[in-house]
């Protein structure tokens, strides 16, 4: 049975929804060049300069399945995901004209060529971080953060006395409020790092947000979802990661296809671009199918390796067990992981009657970074928990987890845009004094799908457009 969270009696102050006008055909922005490949839609409106790539109005909102389900030792989230154009390739070193050259950048939007993993994650909080259960995932974007119109330089953050010489990053990635110093309503925190031993304790204390992500290429085939937290950058877990780069210092390839175990060296590229290797396949490389590369080899045009080499993780970071794949038009995968926290630096425990808050994101079409579909927060519990009334509730099994039965929920997930944490606390936002109080949750002000438009507006107003000429005379005010 599905259970539908479209109106909760739990919130009852819902905006009433008028539907908006939709772009016609010749909207501004809606570009006539050809669609990536695993585009749905036309966009509303792209300008790759300034990181832009909005989805037409027609595909803001979109449809989430979860469930959970746990025993004494373990809980496991599943999830169903209903899409004609999985994706299960991720970014290839394609030869051409004597190089080895990548595919798959994961720029503004979707792949132009469809070489991009599809993805599924869960933020996980227990009451650590402010604001998490009313606004989820909002409270880890802030200006700054790569991907946004307003991103700062990488020569900035590599100069950066902690971003730079510490971590040795030259981006701004999510983070929470509590790793910043200063007013977050200025929205220039990203610079404003505490020190590395209040972030240390932070991470002692447990301030940070778990991150379950799924990786339908990077982590699945060897049947794991990525460990990770979020508190002043998003890291992943301690210990080793299900994959690394596959290029040497040259960018060539490290590893190429075993032929005595695949039957081929390589890929061809217009096999990828045209869908032709299914998840039985050997679309991905790791130490089971793989030998040296040999650079004296006559490779031919159009040959394609891939950029990632999987491998077995250690530690935390390997924490999540996976099992995915698509049919029938659907994404179906389960996520598995002990209740008691692998590492309690870098994930949460969780415990039978506990009450939690999640929030999940959806990575498809060939899209990564910020072009991705939201949920809002829900609270989760874990069995009977004590009178409280949590919105998702993961049922209790004595047997194994994946033999049980459960409860399906659909979430709705929506488009982000560029909505960030400075601006909803800021009288820009014309509901920041509920943010500013931090009681109201985010549906006791909004609908999903006239907030999804109202974001859209105001990413359009942000980069100096009219929103009227893209079908948005109805939400002229918030």
């Amino acid at each position: 049975m599905i259970k539908p969270l479209y109106s909760l009696a739990l919130f009852t102050t819902l905006i009433l929804f008028i539907t908006a006008c939709e772009s016609g055909p010749d909207a501004p922005g809606e570009s006539d060049a050809e669609l990536p490949a695993l585009a749905t839609s036309a966009p509303l409106l792209v300008d790759y300069d300034r990181n832009v790539y909005i989805p037409n109005l027609d595909d803001l909102v979109r449809t989430l399945e979860v469930a959970f389900v746990y025993n004494s030792d373990s809980i496991q989230v599943r999830y169903r995901y209903a899409t004609d154009t999985p994706s299960w390739y991720h970014q290839y070193l394609i030869y051409e004209n004597g190089d080895w050259v990548r595919y798959g950048g994961g720029g503004a939007g979707p792949d132009p060529h469809g070489l991009y993993e599809d993805r599924i994650s869960m933020q996980l909080d227990d009451g650590s971080v402010d604001g998490f259960a009313q606004l989820g995932g909002f409270v880890t974007i802030h200006p700054g953060m790569r991907t946004l119109t307003n991103e700062a330089s990488g020569d900035d953050v590599a100069s950066h006395p902690y971003l730079g010489d510490e971590l040795g990053r030259d981006d701004v990635r999510k983070f929470i409020p509590e790793s910043r110093e200063g007013d977050m309503e200025e929205g220039e925190q990203w610079h404003q790092t505490r020190g590395p031993d209040e972030i240390d304790r932070l991470r002692d204390d447990g301030v940070f947000l778990d991150l379950w992500q799924w990786r339908s290429h990077r982590s699945n085939p060897l049947g794991y979802a990525d460990n990770g937290y979020v508190l002043e950058y998003r890291h992943g877990s301690e210990g080793t990661g299900m994959y690394t780069d596959n290029r040497d210092d040259e960018g060539r390839p490290r590893y190429m296809f075993d032929p005595e175990i695949t039957g081929r060296l390589a890929l061809r590229k217009d096999s990828l671009i045209d869908r032709h290797y299914g998840q039985d396949d050997p679309y991905f490389i790791f130490e089971g199918n793989a030998v040296p590369f040999d650079p004296d080899h006559d490779w031919q045009e159009g040959d394609a390796i891939p950029q990632r080499f999987l491998q077995e993780p250690e530690g935390s970071r390997g924490a999540l067990k996976a099992d995915g794949y698509w049919e029938d038009g659907a994404w179906h995968l389960s996520v598995t992981r002990t209740l008691e926290a692998p590492d309690p630096r870098d994930s949460k425990a969780l415990e039978e009657g506990g009450t939690y808050h999640v929030a999940f994101a959806v990575h498809a079409d060939g899209s990564g970074a910020r072009w991705h579909y939201v949920s809002v927060p829900y609270a989760l519990g874990i069995g009977d928990t004590d009178g409280a009334s949590p919105t998702l509730r993961a049922s209790h099994t004595d047997g194994p987890l994946q033999d049980a039965d459960v409860e399906w929920t659909e979430i709705p997930v929506f488009y982000p845009g560029q909505v960030d944490y400075s601006w909803l606390l800021s009288p820009d936002h014309p509901g920041h004094y509920f943010v500013q109080e931090g009681e109201m949750h985010m549906l006791q002000i909004h609908q999903i799908e006239r907030l999804s438009k109202y974001i859209v507006r105001q990413e359009l107003e942000l980069l100096g457009e009219d929103p009227s000429e893209y079908g948005m005379d109805e939400l002229r005010s918030w």
